[in-house]
């Protein structure tokens, strides 16, 4: 059964976004939990032994001797019902701990999710900005090649008049001549 992120980190006092990066780093994937196998692989990583198994009391037996008298057991009933010593009814989950730890493996996948798309956010807003720095710096450019074009246009635009000036007044001069 897999553990999710936030209750291993919890049981074993652990930062989550610490325990999240070596898990990135070691390539275990924590979007549906983590797995036993991985649970020990980062306690390793971590340096934490694993919580070693309670062990069984040993059952001792002692024997008072035969200084008493012994009677013999009563027969009690074989049933009872706690519902008629309480005095009112409670709501309750069938195992709320399941249900914790449902909400807190959707909690997780939720904050994956949001810092995915923070990560997208961040991409797309360098690229926006990449965009616009490269345009700004064509326009810029653009801008100062239309003036030195307005320039040149303007010199040529003033010759061509100049010579155009020139060719009519010589063509008057030879209409002139044939009158």
């Amino acid at each position: 059964m897999k553990t999710s992120l936030t209750k291993f980190c919890k049981d074993y006092s652990l930062a989550k976004t610490t325990v999240f990066n070596r898990c990135k780093e070691l390539g275990i994937d924590t979007s549906e939990g983590v797995s036993p196998t991985d649970c020990d692989r980062l306690l390793h990583e971590f340096d934490i032994a694993p919580s070693e198994p309670e062990t069984a009391p040993i059952q001792t037996t002692v024997e008072v001797g035969n200084h008493q008298v012994v009677l013999s057991t009563p027969q009690l009933p074989a049933q009872f019902s706690l519902e008629s010593l309480r005095f009112g009814e409670s709501i309750t989950f069938e195992d709320p701990l399941v249900i914790a730890s449902q909400f807190i493996a959707v909690a997780d996948q939720i904050s994956d999710a949001m810092e995915t798309d923070l990560d997208h956010r961040k991409a797309k807003l360098n690229q926006t900005r990449q965009a616009k720095d490269a345009i700004a710096a064509k326009a810029t450019a653009l801008k100062l090649q239309q003036q030195r074009y307005q320039e040149k246009a303007y010199r040529i635009d003033s010759e061509q008049s100049d010579q155009t000036d020139s060719l009519k007044e010589a063509l008057e001069l030879l209409q002139a001549l044939g009158k």
